[in-house]
């Protein structure tokens, strides 16, 4: 059956249910210019006008159709939200049934997290990522292409136009110039210009209470200053060096613009760049407006009226996102046909989804980390002997069959599979129990020693995969105690840097070797969690850092992989597998290096 007939199929039941027809209902049969009262909605007009409730969205499109033409009709944004004066096209029967007939679909899905809020400059909950991501736009976009599943967008290594229309660089790689797009304006109606982007920057740079100074270190220049408006529409970059990173940090959500007269109108003594307002408020430059806001229960975005690509890019009317925190719940709604897409799911459960006709699963290769940190500057891990011991006797197929039922792949570096300079070259630490307790001897504890290994509650398949560690290190001596913690406790003390001996995970948004290492293993980093230090290392994160000669990179990260993998600060687990549920006729899965959903290439198949 045809979208179309189904959707008018549909439409006919609603108003059978009803006890009316398309012909009864009055006056249908010509359209009706209506100025909207006091205690009006969409859904009593259409139940009114045509029939059913259910046509309400016909209003909507005529509406805004005819505003295009002639301004004095309203631009209806949020369905529910209309206002008394406001005048409205109800559109005939014939016309609503074509409007209805094309109609994009509403989209539901279901979060395993909620919104905690929305400053887009400060640390928030993953749901409040994916909203801000679909808020704001920058001045670049990660480029995608056609994933190895139907259905899938993968994100690439280039990037392309955003809200800036071009980019182009001095010879000397130290002047970024870029075109903002003439005509583009935030939801507010506001136009976005270069002076958006500096104010974006100014505010990330300066504000006291954003964090995106830790992005800035890695993109060739450090001061409000290097960021310079030289017209309206016309916005220079002053690097002090190239920088690899420059490009992929510029397509983050964090710098995309912001409206300086917003930011202006919220802003207080106390807090004079308006993040209070933020939090609970946005302006948008990017595709979608919020226009239900009920935390812990659902959330609605609408496409933006004002967005630069225009109606037709987005493949979805609505994106609706329900709060659920049980995964038994999430999976319960997809089987029954409630939501179109769940995240979270446990992979005990992946290959029963994958038998039910009515569901398809995404099975995404991604490059999150699961490591068995060692505290480099605790006994007895302050041994590299015993690190390479511990690193030999891990059973990483089996926990890769048993705890994650075979939905990852194997870590044999720092730099994950999927990583530009990744290499298992310098692995060598297959499961090997006799080469670890000659190790362990080596190093003075033939005998074995006794360690706790902190693992989070809130990833059951680390606590599993603490047993089958405890079980194989028991074999030679080492007596581990599992210390299942839950988050707070878990990274009160990991932030510490009091754990001895622990599994956690790391993610990189920036898709890139230089920027993962600093994190995890340049001496001092605060989430260097192992306390690890190399002063080569060091080095080479730094050579590769501030180059931008792709072979000059691999060859300095290679070397550090090399060193890495010798000195064993972590034994490397796997990288588990991104599973993501959605309905049959679900199509649209972006995934981008900063995994964020993004909701306007989500939609049906025809």
């Amino acid at each position: 059956m045809s979208k179309r007939i189904m959707i008018l199929a549909l439409l006919a039941a609603l108003l059978a249910v009803y006890g009316l027809s398309m012909a009864s209902a009055a006056p249908l049969g010509q359209e009706v210019i209506y100025t909207v009262k006091l205690g009006d909605n969409l859904w009593t007009l259409a139940e009114k006008y045509l029939g059913s409730g259910a046509a309400y969205p016909a209003i909507q499109m005529a509406t805004n159709e005819k505003h295009t033409e002639d301004p004095t009709f309203a631009q209806v944004v949020m369905a529910r939200l209309i206002h008394p004066g406001w005048k409205l096209l109800i559109p005939s029967a014939e016309k609503a049934e074509e409007l209805l007939a094309r109609a994009k679909p509403v989209i539901v899905i279901a979060m395993d997290s909620d919104i905690d809020h929305i400053e887009p400059m400060e640390f928030r909950s993953d749901f409040g990522y994916y909203a801000t991501a679909n808020f704001y736009e920058p001045l670049l976009l990660q480029v995608l292409e056609p994933g190895a599943e139907e259905g899938v967008l993968e994100g690439t290594l280039e990037y392309g136009p955003g809200l800036a229309e071009s980019m182009t660089m001095s010879p000397d790689g130290l002047v970024a110039t870029f075109k903002i797009r003439e005509g583009a304006k935030f939801a507010n109606g506001n136009p976005i210009t270069a002076h958006s982007f500096k104010h974006t920057f100014d505010r990330a740079i300066t504000a006291p209470r954003s964090y995106i100074p830790l992005l800035v270190q890695f993109m060739g220049f450090d001061s409000v200053d290097d960021v310079v408006v030289v017209d309206d529409y016309t916005l220079e970059i002053h690097l002090d060096q190239p920088a690899a990173l420059f490009k992929p940090l510029l397509a983050f959500q964090v710098f995309g613009a912001m409206d300086e007269k917003t930011t202006a109108a919220h802003a207080t003594a106390d807090d004079p760049w308006a993040f209070d307002w933020y939090r609970l408020n946005t302006n948008p430059s990017g595709p979608y407006v919020i226009s239900k806001w009920e935390p812990g229960v659902e959330y609605w975005f609408e496409p933006n009226p004002n967005y630069w690509q225009g109606p037709e890019f987005f493949q979805n009317r609505k994106i609706i996102a329900k709060v659920v925190p049980s995964p038994e719940d999430r999976e319960l709604l997809l089987k029954k046909g409630d939501i179109d897409l769940a995240l979270g799911l446990p992979f005990k459960d992946v290959d029963a989804l994958k038998a039910d006709p009515n569901v398809k699963v995404y099975d995404i290769k991604y490059t999150r980390l699961f490591y068995l940190g060692m505290n480099n500057k605790i006994a007895p891990f302050d041994n590299v002997k015993v690190r390479q011991a511990i690193s030999y006797a891990i059973p990483y197929e089996t926990i890769i069959k048993e705890s994650l039922y075979g939905y990852a792949q194997k870590a044999t570096s720092p730099i994950p599979v999927g990583m530009p300079t990744h290499t298992d070259k310098h692995w060598h630490y297959d499961t090997d129990l006799d080469t670890a307790k000659a190790l362990l001897a080596e190093a003075g504890y033939g005998g074995g020693f006794d360690v706790e290994l902190a693992v989070r509650l809130s990833i059951p398949w680390d606590v599993d995969a603490a047993v089958w560690i405890q079980s194989n290190l028991a074999q030679f001596g080492v007596n581990v105690t599992i210390n299942k913690m839950t988050d707070a406790d878990f990274f009160g003390k990991l932030n510490a840097h009091e754990l001895p001996f622990f599994i956690h995970d790391w993610y990189s948004w920036g898709n890139d070797p230089a920027f993962q290492l600093t994190f995890l293993l340049k001496c001092g980093a605060f989430t260097n969690y192992a306390d690890y230090c190399n002063e080569r290392v060091d080095e080479l994160i730094e050579l590769a850092t501030w180059t931008v000669d792709e072979a000059k990179r691999t060859e300095y990260m290679d070397e550090a992989q090399k060193l890495i993998v010798e000195e064993a600060p972590w034994a490397f687990l796997h990288q588990p597998d991104w599973i993501v549920a959605v309905s049959k006729d679900f199509t649209g899965f972006a995934k981008l290096d900063d995994l964020c959903l993004r909701f306007s290439y989500m939609g049906e198949v025809e």
